[in-house]
């Protein structure tokens, strides 16, 4: 710090584009989305190294450089409200500190009991690629779901400190393997079934990455013959129409030629 100025690396600075009414997030806050919304929330603030803030890992400021953290929890008060429906703002109680908000928040919204979890699991067995939907809007919706449960169970790690077993990593390894043979599971079989079997009979095995990227490119490949079909019939209905209104209007005008009458002539139009 130099000449009183904050570095920027610092938590509490804030550059002239950081402002109160900024919206750090597009996800709103409405109450049954609060897992979507504080994921989208974390990242942000982590991104813009505020996040310590609200976890309350951030180190005090002496006496002199208080009014350097009322600012930047100000500010983070603001970017919440801002992402946070108009509705629920209204019930909301006056907070000056970010994290007690937060802790408000979760604690209100964040029901963390046996019933979310089941009803996640429901909707992770039932989520299914419907007929209307692309393998990445399939793909985000599952991988949507496993994070809400992760986040309302997350997995045991080792608290000592002393283990060498990598328990966190075989964690992960096992979430990924559930996610892969869930995503294959949910697949729209009558499209995707040669390709299915093809990832399930690899070796060594497929992960989930590659199943996302193969199915990617099936449905592209797929994609661009379904596209001429439909260029090819499009031109066919235009046809048939441009026929279909020339005939009409052949027949329209013969039959407003017949109304005509020449007074000179005195005979009708034809």
């Amino acid at each position: 710090m130099e000449d009183g100025k904050l570095d920027p690396s610092s938590p509490y600075y804030l550059g002239s584009d950081d402002q109160p009414g900024n919206t750090i997030t597009h996800v709103i806050l409405k109450g049954d989305n609060y897992l979507a919304w504080s994921r989208a929330i974390t990242l942000s603030l982590k991104s813009r190294r505020k996040f310590v803030f609200i976890n309350g890992t951030i180190t005090k400021p002496t006496k002199k450089k208080l009014l350097d953290l009322e600012t930047v929890n100000s500010m983070l008060v603001s970017w919440i409200l801002r992402t946070t429906d108009l509705i629920l703002v209204a019930s909301i109680p006056y907070f000056e500190e970010a994290k007690r908000l937060w802790d408000y928040l979760e604690h209100r919204f964040c029901v963390s009991n046996g019933l979310r979890i089941q009803q996640l699991c429901a909707k992770i067995t039932d989520c299914k690629q419907l007929s209307s939907m692309s393998i990445e809007e399939y793909y985000t919706k599952l991988i949507g779901l496993f994070d809400d449960l992760t986040r309302l169970k997350p997995p045991h790690g080792c608290e000592c400190g002393l283990c060498t077993c990598d328990v966190a990593g075989k964690y992960a390894t096992d979430r990924e393997e559930e996610v892969f043979h869930q995503f294959l599971i949910g697949i729209d079989d009558t499209l995707y079934t040669v390709v299915h079997t093809n990832l399930l009979s690899q070796q060594p095995a497929a992960d989930l990455n590659r199943a996302y990227q193969t199915l990617l490119q099936e449905e592209e490949s797929r994609g661009i013959g379904r596209g001429k079909a439909e260029l090819d019939r499009t031109k066919e209905s235009a046809h048939a129409f441009f026929v279909s209104s020339a005939r009409w209007k052949g027949a329209s005008d013969r039959q407003d030629k017949a109304k005509l009458y020449c007074s000179h002539c005195q005979k009708k139009g034809t």
